[in-house]
């Protein structure tokens, strides 16, 4: 707990998050079924058994010849070992034809393995001499061959209840011809911005008025997640109107953003108008800058109301830190996402204020081979040039008093593509 001017009390970043989770309800979305190429980014529903071997015929792995493995035993380059040629096997039908004792057939790659051949020998280590094929290379059982089952034995659960689904996963599943999978339905998100100031994108500027570009940051932020985003539009700073919004949207959502209005002044509403609505206050205040004013609550229903603060740098930190996972609590997501970071050398010093976890903006460079992150703004919550021009949010625990130039530092890369 730390205290600040303002605050009753700011909850550290982590302690603030499992608080929060800990006093959200267990419960389970309904379910659908889609076809497996819309399954992508939705949860699954159930665990997934395949009721067939994948391959399900023994296969060759490269082109060359279909042998029996002992015939090629003491095989060289200098002492050949001579097969005589049955034939040739086709990719996308079982061959009609069989293996003999020192018998071959030429087979490309993905196969039918012939009845009697147990190995392929490679294109390479053969040469084909009218109707024999002279074998310069002995192969072990089963060797160059993909075996029945060696994929996914039938009877396999080859994916768990709770995956997120991805183009692999989604290529398992097509491989054992399933074409349709039960998958959760998407989470309701209500989304609600706030501040007489604000205008949308495309209205006409007016001077005093900002443009809102924290919303359509957070629809993109949540593109790729399995979630269906109601926007309520931009609410007046007034209790009159954003009460009865937020009533309607947690009546039809399963958890609630809202955007702007989290903190302690005169015209932050948030926390009056989330007791309005009977709601229950969890956090308010954070350790964390940029997104100190955070608010985490809980409806008379159980539904979570997460307040993020309305500059887009701290709207952003904020969702990752505390609407992401929720939102993957609530989609049912199991396992612990993946946050891409990067070690790197600070190119000059950064301050920060004990107590307080601080997310630097920083520029990535490579020299002579190794990382370095050049600060671009440490604070500035409203900068969002800083997330555009950065490369990274370089993480300076509470714990820790400024990042001296030279030392090692965890950044989280939020870039697609580094320009280095």
């Amino acid at each position: 707990m730390h205290i600040s001017r303002g605050f009753k009390q700011l909850e550290k970043v982590d302690s603030a998050l499992s608080l929060f989770l800990n006093s959200l309800r267990k419960r389970e979305l309904d379910t659908e079924i889609v076809h497996v190429e819309e399954s992508i980014n939705r949860v699954l529903a159930e665990d997934v058994i395949s009721d067939v071997d994948v391959p399900s015929f023994d296969r060759a792995a490269m082109d060359g010849y279909a042998v029996r493995a002992e015939d090629t035993y003491g095989a060289s380059p200098s002492s050949p070992v001579v097969l005589k040629l049955v034939g040739t096997v086709h990719p996308g039908r079982k061959p009609d034809l069989s293996i003999g004792k020192f018998e071959a057939a030429w087979i490309t790659t993905g196969s039918y393995l012939p009845d009697g051949a147990d190995a392929v020998v490679m294109a390479e280590d053969a040469k084909r001499l009218g109707d024999e094929v002279e074998i310069y290379s002995s192969v072990p059982p089963w060797k160059n061959v993909d075996r029945a089952g060696e994929d996914i034995r039938k009877g396999d659960i080859i994916l768990k209840k709770g995956t997120f689904l991805g183009p692999y996963e989604i290529a398992a599943l097509c491989s054992i011809n399933l074409s349709r999978v039960k998958v959760y339905r998407r989470v309701k998100v209500g989304m609600i911005a706030t501040g007489d100031e604000l205008v949308e994108v495309g209205d006409a500027a007016v001077a005093g008025k900002v443009v809102n570009s924290s919303a359509p940051m957070l629809r993109l932020l949540m593109r790729d997640l399995p979630v269906e985003v109601k926007y309520y539009g931009i609410v007046r700073d007034e209790p009159s109107h954003l009460v009865p919004v937020l009533r309607k949207s947690i009546a039809e959502n399963d958890m609630v953003l809202t955007i702007a209005g989290t903190s302690i002044g005169d015209r932050d509403l948030l926390f009056r108008a989330v007791e309005e609505v009977e709601g229950r206050i969890i956090v308010h205040g954070v350790t964390q800058m940029p997104g100190r004013p955070t608010l985490l609550a809980i409806s008379a229903d159980g539904k979570p109301i997460i307040g993020l603060p309305g500059y887009p740098v701290a709207t952003a930190i904020s969702f990752m830190n505390f609407a992401l996972p929720v939102l993957e609590r609530i989609a049912g997501i199991e396992g612990e996402r993946f946050i891409p970071r990067i070690r790197a050398r600070v190119m000059s010093r950064i301050p920060s204020r004990p107590g307080i976890r601080h997310y630097a903006r920083v520029k990535l460079q490579k020299i002579d081979g190794e990382v370095w992150a050049s600060p671009i703004r440490v604070s500035g919550a409203g900068i969002i040039s800083s997330l555009k021009d950065g490369d990274g949010l370089l993480v300076i625990p509470e714990e820790v008093e400024g990042i001296e130039k030279g030392s090692y530092a965890d950044v989280i890369v939020i870039k697609r593509y580094l320009r280095w």
